[in-house]
This record gives structure tokens, C-alpha cells and sequence, in this order.
């Protein structure tokens, strides 16, 4: 079980290393040319939500950040 759990955490993990790359990639290109995405003010708008749901949101922005690292 222990073998499984660690196999899905490494998979986990490296699923949430591509999608900081590719969110620093759309950041670079955003900065170089116009795209219609727009990954800065989606990052706003999720903070946003979570800070404007009082102390609960600034809870569950604590508990998001905290699978982040």
C-alpha cells in the first residue's frame, strides 16, 4: 500500500511540476506577444475567490498553498 501511495505522489508531482512550467511558459509568451490567454489574471481571479470568502477562503487559500510546495 505504502508502494501505491508513493506512486501516485510521484505522478502527483510531477503532474504539478508541468503545469508550473507550462504557467510560467504562458507567462513569458504573455509578456513577449498578445495571446487571448491570460494566466496572470487567472491567478488574480482565483486568489480573488478565495480571499473574498472571509475567514474561510483565507483557510482554504492556506490549504491550496500548502499542496503547492
Amino acid at each position: 500500500m505504502k508502494s501505491a501511495l508513493n506512486n501516485v505522489n510521484s505522478w502527483v508531482g510531477g503532474i504539478v511540476g508541468l503545469l508550473k512550467t507550462v504557467i510560467v511558459f504562458f507567462v513569458f509568451v504573455n509578456i513577449l506577444y498578445v495571446t487571448n490567454v491570460n494566466p496572470i489574471g487567472g491567478i488574480i481571479e482565483l486568489v480573488d475567490s478565495f480571499v473574498n470568502g472571509g475567514l474561510a477562503g483565507l483557510l482554504a487559500l492556506i490549504v491550496f498553498a500548502s499542496f503547492l510546495d
